[in-house]
C-alpha cells in the first residue's frame, strides 16, 4: 500500500469510526488495515486514533491531519479519476438518496434520461424524507432540497427550488383571501412537517421581510400531500412550485399573497468530501444541473 492508499485507509477509518467497515470499503481484513495504520502513525512520529475494544476515535493530531488531508485528498482523486475515466464510457453502479415526492415526481425523468445516455451505468435510488448519513450508509450522492448546514460534505447547488403558497377557489370562497402574511394567523394553514420549522413561514416583498407563525387542523408530511390537502379545501399551503404546477394548471388550487415572495430553498447535490468521486457521479451531477437550467 503507498501512502495516498495509507492516507485513503485513515479517512475512511476515521469517517466510519470502525477498522472493519474502513477495511471492507477498502478491500482488505481489519488486520491489514490496522497494520497500515500503525505504519503511519510511524512514519508521521504521532498517535492518530485511539483504539478500544468498541470503538476508534481521532487524537488531536489525527484530527489535525484530517482537517488537512481531506481538501487535497478529494482533489487528487478527482484529477486521477478524470485521468483515467474521461475516455471510456462510465460503468458501474451509482447510488443516490433522493426525497421521497421529488424522486418520484421530478428526478425519476432525469435518472431516466441519464441511464439512456450511459447504459453502463447502474443507479441504485433510495427515497426517503430523512437526512441520511452517505458515507455510513453507502451512498455516492444525494438529492437535497433546502438549507444545507453539513460543511463536512461537498455540495453543488443545481438550482432554485421556489415555492408556491395556495389555496382552493372554494375555501378561499368561505374565508377570504389573505391580503398580507400576517393575515395568515386567522386561517387554517397545511403544516408539513418535512420542512425544518413547518409552522414559522418566511415572506418577502422588495427589502420588506415578515415572518409568521401559522397553525391549523391538518399536520402532515410531504409536499404532494399538502397541495392535495389545499386542493381538497383543508386550508392554505406553502409547497415547492414543483409540487404545486399540475394542480394550479387545472384550476384546483389558486396562488395565495401573490405580491409576497415565500422563502424558497434550493436543489443540491451532496457528496462525502474524501470519497473517491468516480467519473459517472461527476457526470449524473452535470447532468442534473443541465436537466434543471433555471429553476425548479
Amino acid at each position: 500500500m503507498d501512502r495516498i492508499d495509507s492516507l485513503r485507509l485513515f479517512v475512511a477509518v476515521a469517517e466510519l469510526g470502525s477498522f472493519t467497515k474502513a477495511a471492507e470499503k477498502e478491500g482488505m481484513t481489519p488486520g491489514a488495515a490496522s497494520k497500515q495504520i500503525t505504519a503511519l502513525e510511524t512514519r508521521l512520529q504521532a498517535r492518530l486514533l485511539e483504539r478500544t475494544t468498541r470503538s476508534v476515535r481521532l487524537t488531536d493530531a489525527g484530527q489535525a491531519l484530517l482537517e488537512r488531508i481531506r481538501p487535497w485528498l478529494s482533489e487528487f482523486e478527482l484529477i486521477e479519476d478524470g485521468f483515467a475515466d474521461d475516455d471510456a464510457a462510465p460503468v458501474g453502479v451509482l447510488r443516490i438518496s433522493a426525497p421521497v415526492d421529488f424522486g418520484a415526481r421530478i428526478l425519476m425523468p432525469v435518472v431516466a434520461d441519464f441511464m439512456r445516455k450511459w447504459p453502463g451505468v447502474d443507479v441504485r435510488i433510495s427515497m426517503a424524507d430523512r437526512m441520511v448519513d452517505l458515507v455510513d450508509e453507502g451512498f455516492d450522492l444525494a438529492v437535497r432540497i433546502g438549507h444545507l448546514t453539513d460543511s463536512s460534505l461537498i455540495a453543488k447547488k443545481i438550482a432554485p427550488a421556489c415555492m408556491s403558497v395556495v389555496a382552493s377557489p372554494d375555501y378561499l370562497a368561505a374565508t377570504g383571501h389573505p391580503d398580507i402574511p400576517a393575515d395568515l394567523v386567522n386561517h387554517d394553514c397545511i403544516i408539513d412537517r418535512n420542512k425544518p420549522a413547518p409552522q414559522l413561514w418566511k415572506f418577502s416583498q422588495g427589502e420588506a421581510t415578515e415572518e409568521v407563525k401559522v397553525s391549523g387542523r391538518l399536520t402532515l408530511n410531504g409536499a404532494t400531500a399538502a397541495i392535495e390537502a389545499a386542493a381538497q379545501g383543508l386550508g392554505i399551503a406553502c409547497s415547492p412550485s414543483w409540487a404545486a404546477r399540475d394542480a394550479l394548471r387545472a384550476g384546483r388550487v389558486v396562488p395565495v399573497l401573490v405580491d409576497w415572495e415565500p422563502d424558497h430553498r434550493d436543489l443540491w447535490a451532496v457528496f462525502p468530501s474524501s470519497r473517491y468521486l468516480s467519473q459517472r457521479v461527476r457526470l449524473f451531477v452535470d447532468h442534473l444541473a443541465d436537466s434543471f437550467k433555471g429553476q425548479l
